[in-house]
């Protein structure tokens, strides 16, 4: 069937088979790309090592730049399976194929099955998407995470107000969340500035009624919040280091960092 609102349970099937294969093949074979990739392990290893779950570091000293969610997926990879390419590098391809699966399910339902699957191989087979799930990196995670906010938003909005748009919109919050606990505060301002801009566009001002915001930003604060309140507790210079210059200095300068080149 092809008519908006079917998709198949063979078809996410097939999807999952070809996004395995895609994505995991010879996926431990290359050893890793300096700088990114071995920063970004050495964080998740020294997590497992030094049993500190809150505090990031690396070589030692603290990285608070940026949220610990891919850290705690990747420290429990190291724990679960070894300290490997391989396993280190299975969460970008999850997240790969994640986000495959989540352009299928929200295309099928607006669209129809055939436009799903399309949709879904496409951006399977897109080189960067194909790429950065090969690469230890925050990049794939936060922009499937944020795909999928926005896509539970899109089908949301499609929905009569009920039970179906309540959840749908509660996802967006929750994975909008995840996201900021990936990589800050991006994972929900880029989300909000694309309803802004659907709402100015279309002066579609009712769709804030069924934002559900109020039980949505209770939950959103529910995942991303415990997190940025233990560590600015225990670390004072938190607030200036990751609000001030991560997400406002560094937009308008060059900041010398772990990752940039002196």
């Amino acid at each position: 069937m092809n008519s908006a609102g079917h998709y198949s349970f063979g078809d996410f099937l097939i999807l999952v088979l070809f996004c395995a294969v895609l994505f995991g093949f010879k996926l431990g074979d290359r050893a890793l790309w300096s700088p990114v990739e071995g920063h970004y392990a050495e964080i998740a290893r020294e997590m497992v090592a030094s049993g500190d779950y809150l505090t990031p570091s690396l070589a030692g000293m603290k990285y608070l730049e940026k949220p610990p969610f891919f850290y705690w997926l990747e420290s429990a990879n190291i724990k679960w399976f070894g300290l490997t390419e391989w396993s280190l590098r299975l969460w970008p391809a999850v997240f790969g194929a994640m986000g495959c699966l989540a352009v299928y399910f929200a295309a099928s339902k607006l669209f129809g099955r055939r436009v799903g699957l399309f949709s879904s191989v496409v951006l399977a087979t897109s080189t960067l998407w194909y790429i950065m799930a090969h690469v230890i990196d925050l990049d794939m995670a936060v922009s499937t995470l944020m795909t999928c906010a926005l896509l539970c938003f899109l089908v949301g909005s499609s929905e009569q107000p009920g039970y179906r748009r309540r959840f749908a919109m509660w996802a967006f919050f929750a994975f909008a969340a995840l996201a900021t606990l990936t990589k800050g505060l991006i994972g929900i301002v880029i989300p909000a500035l694309v309803i802004g801009a659907w709402i100015l566009i279309l002066q579609d001002w009712n769709i804030l009624r069924t934002l559900y915001l109020p039980s949505g930003v209770c939950l959103f604060l529910l995942i991303a919040a415990p997190w940025h309140v233990l560590i600015s507790r225990a670390n004072p210079d938190f607030l200036s280091s990751y609000f001030f210059r991560e997400h406002l200095q560094r937009y308008f300068t060059k900041p010398q960092g772990p990752f940039e080149q002196p």
